[in-house]
């Protein structure tokens, strides 16, 4: 009897635990940004932004002004926090799996003739190794480091689109010949 009550003690331990994250909301300056520009500008730019960095677009509905784009590879611990984990030792964090995926949902609002607002929403997915259980899909909680960086390189074509150094005018269109 003592014998199996030190075995179930040993699995106990060995058993690995996992804690999830803490899904706490991000604040507005990570996911939110009011550009002075018209609607269609920043639909552009947004376009832009997903495809320099080689995302793949799931759903684009202009109307209701919303995009999802998927991330192609993983992600990493500085984008989303996937939780804890603890098998013989202290928590540690879990790291995310090479199959990870990263969504992020764009919706942008036109804010008057001249103006639209843009957020960004992240969402982490990955497979969770924990130790003697099954693999299971868990939600991280995100970071708002991707979605900053997104957004600040919105901003950054919008800026580039409006630029009279980004576009050359076009050159006038010689007369014809007829006056001389």
């Amino acid at each position: 009897m003592v014998r199996h009550a030190g075995i179930l003690i040993i699995a106990m331990t060995l058993a690995g635990c996992f804690y999830p994250p803490r899904q706490r909301p991000l604040p507005d300056s990570r996911t939110h940004l009011i550009l002075h520009s018209p609607y269609y500008k920043v639909w552009d730019a947004v376009h832009e932004v997903i495809v320099k960095n080689d995302y793949r677009i799931i759903i684009e509905n202009p109307d209701q002004g919303t995009i999802e784009a998927q991330a192609a590879g993983s992600f990493t611990l500085a984008d989303a926090d996937c939780g804890k984990l603890m098998a013989v030792g202290p928590k540690y964090s879990a790291e995310p799996d090479p199959d990870a995926t990263a969504l992020y949902d764009f919706q942008i609002k036109p804010r008057g003739n001249e103006a639209s607002i843009v957020d960004v929403q992240g969402t982490f997915t990955a497979p969770l190794h924990v130790p003697l259980h099954p693999v299971r899909g868990e939600q991280c909680a995100s970071r708002g480091t991707q979605e900053a960086r997104l957004l600040t390189e919105i901003a950054q074509q919008t800026r580039n689109e409006q630029s009279p150094i980004a576009r050359p005018t076009p050159a006038p269109i010689p007369a014809r010949g007829t006056v001389q």
